[in-house]
């Protein structure tokens, strides 16, 4: 009986230490993480990269929904690699100038600048007829408004890089 135990649990883990890396999950703060693997495709040239994806992304263009729009880029800083307090929040927003109101709102914490952001919206809380922008306000742990940028034009398009510089408050 004890050898049947031992073969079994023997079997057992080394069918846990064999399995895909797929399966391989983490647990953290109630979130489980599971590795994305890329999906195979055939290769492309170097010197035609493919219009849904470059080196730089991290992910496709199938990634976004259809009609939706993406905006990324950085929060810039008034010198690279500025360090902020502990705690520092930066809200990324994409307001309406016409009719005052913020379509999308993004708030994470971040150490220093510049910072990358991304935001997603879909397209038809867009009116034409209106001026849209997006701004940048960068807080304390406390709230106190640090720095805040200018209010930048939203290019045309449906994926666009827009960098976002902001100047002490």
């Amino acid at each position: 009986m004890n050898r049947f135990v031992s073969v079994a649990l023997g079997l057992s883990i080394t069918s846990l230490l064999l399995a895909p890396s797929a399966l391989a999950q983490t647990q953290i703060g109630g979130v489980t993480l599971t590795p994305i693997n890329p999906p195979a495709s055939t290769p492309t040239p170097a010197s035609s990269p493919s219009p849904a994806a470059t080196p730089s992304d991290d992910y496709t263009r199938e990634a976004i929904p259809s009609g939706y729009r993406e905006v990324k880029g950085r929060v810039t800083g008034p010198s690279e690699g500025l360090r902020l307090p502990p705690g520092s929040q930066i809200m990324v927003s994409l307001v309406d100038l016409t009719a005052p109101a913020s379509l999308v709102d993004i708030k994470f914490s971040t150490t220093r600048l510049s910072t990358p952001y991304q935001m997603v919206y879909n397209a038809v809380r867009i009116n034409a007829a209106h001026k849209y922008a997006v701004r940048s306000t960068i807080m304390d742990a406390s709230g106190k408004v640090l720095y805040r940028s200018a209010d930048v034009a939203l290019p045309d398009g449906a994926r666009v890089v827009l960098n976002v510089p902001v100047m002490a408050r």
